[in-house]
């Protein structure tokens, strides 16, 4: 029986051999169904049959013994399945191994089923030109598969050269084995210089920290990620989110570590405006009563593990309303402005200075050595206070009542110790303005 019959009348049973041969030995085909393992090899083997069958001249026999069939202007079965097989993950050596075993199997198949065993002129010319074919059928398979591979290459790279974010991989050992423009351009430096190094060599101030996720990665085989702040040679402080990602061979073990690095500079610097906007005064910058109440919770707490004492200056101005009314709001912003200024002079790093709204201050001294310290500041932030402010054409004065609570062995909370001090404060008011009161029992009884 000529080729070009028996491939037509056995063709369900080549389609078998060959997803048989590829479920078996391909890892590539590993999971791939019935319609994927024999994509496009119906129409291949129809091609193959339909060209077995039509006349040959001498210039075809004479293309086809150099390899140089005339070439087909639209694509042909093997050209796609050839691009489709990339597509599907496999590699080139298991696409031409797809088109030996359908070769082996026709021509066994054949030979089984033909009792001449290949002895007729006719036989062996149809043995010739299948081979021919699938010689053909190789060399558009493989033309259009490294074709797209090229494509997907540079397609890949423009990708990433285009992307916005960082994107970069490292070897086990934990230097670059790629990088694209943005990192590149980041750090100011070439691929040349930068493949091989680790990010010791870059100078990073958290090279062991980034290098102890590339290794966590690696011996972990799981994605971890982190934000880092990095300042280029451009002296602009930027913030990256990375991701690290492993990356795995055939045997499932780690190869390499893809890291993406997202630019979340404007997002840190958002949150960061919110926060302050949350818990500083917008007039004067001093935290604002939030802030404050919070800080005060953790001194309370410290104290009590400590055994160590805080106090508390409750400050309110003395004529503000006063000079707020006559002069408008501006220069009783100013106002405000400057005196926080003065108050805040006079306390430590360690201490807090705060605004909790309107005309009232109020400091949280910590860590007390020394109970004089106390007095001393509180005269001192009411002498600075009394001094004449000059406000644009008005040289105004003005004087602070201030109160004071102590945390003694029986005060028990935060708000108590803000309480005690409202009180005494109350107490300066009361008295004359212009004093420095401390809270005693009798003022809340």
């Amino acid at each position: 029986m000529h080729l070009d019959k028996f491939i037509l009348e056995n063709l369900e049973i080549i389609l078998q051999e060959w997803e048989d041969f590829a479920a078996k030995y391909l890892s590539d085909a590993e999971g791939m169904n019935k319609d994927q393992l024999r994509d496009h090899l119906r129409e291949m083997l129809l091609t193959i049959a339909a060209d077995l069958a039509r006349y040959q001249s001498e210039k075809d026999q004479s293309l086809k013994a150099k390899g140089l069939e005339i070439p087909k202007d639209s694509p042909t079965p093997a050209t796609t399945h050839g691009s489709e097989r990339l597509a599907d993950g496999f590699s080139l050596n298991s696409t031409v191994a797809e088109y030996r075993a359908l070769r082996a199997s026709v021509i066994r198949l054949w030979m089984k089923n033909n009792s001449t065993k290949f002895n007729s002129e006719t036989d062996l010319d149809d043995l010739v030109r299948f081979n021919e074919a699938i010689d053909q059928a190789i060399t558009e398979a493989v033309v259009s598969y490294s074709a797209e591979k090229d494509y997907d290459s540079r397609m890949f790279e423009t990708i990433l050269a285009s992307a916005p974010d960082l994107i970069f991989s490292f070897n086990l050992e934990g230097r670059f084995i790629y990088a694209n423009k943005q990192l590149k351009d980041l750090f100011g430096l070439s691929m040349e210089e930068m493949v091989g190094k680790n990010y010791y060599d870059l100078d990073l101030p958290i090279a062991a920290e980034l290098h102890g996720q590339i290794e966590q990665v690696i011996r972990s085989k799981e994605s971890v990620s982190r934000e880092a702040p990095y300042t280029p040679f451009s002296g602009k402080l930027v913030w990256h989110d990375y991701v690290f990602t492993p990356v795995f061979n055939n045997e499932g073990d780690v190869e390499s570590v893809v890291c993406i690095g997202h630019d979340v500079t404007e997002r840190r610097a958002s949150e960061h405006d919110n926060w302050t906007k949350a818990n500083y005064d917008s007039l004067t910058g001093l935290p604002n009563r939030s802030l404050f109440t919070n800080r005060l919770e953790e001194y309370v707490k410290h104290s009590h593990r400590a055994g160590s004492s805080i106090a508390l200056l409750f400050i309110d101005l003395d004529y503000f309303k006063e000079i707020n009314d006559r002069y408008g709001h501006e220069v009783g912003d100013s106002l405000l402005k400057h005196a926080a200024e003065r108050i805040h002079s006079c306390v430590r790093e360690s201490d807090t200075a705060a605004r909790l709204g309107g005309d009232e201050f109020i400091v949280i001294l910590a860590n007390l050595q020394d109970p004089r310290h106390v007095e001393s500041v509180a005269e001192k932030i009411q002498q600075r206070l009394a001094e004449p402010f000059q406000l644009g054409n008005h040289t105004l004065q003005i004087s602070a009542s201030i109160g004071v609570s102590l945390s003694l062995q029986d005060t028990t909370s935060a708000n108590e110790l803000v309480n005690h001090a409202d009180a005494a404060m109350y107490a300066s008011k009361n008295n004359g303005r212009n004093q420095v009161s401390f809270y005693s029992p009798v003022l809340t009884h």
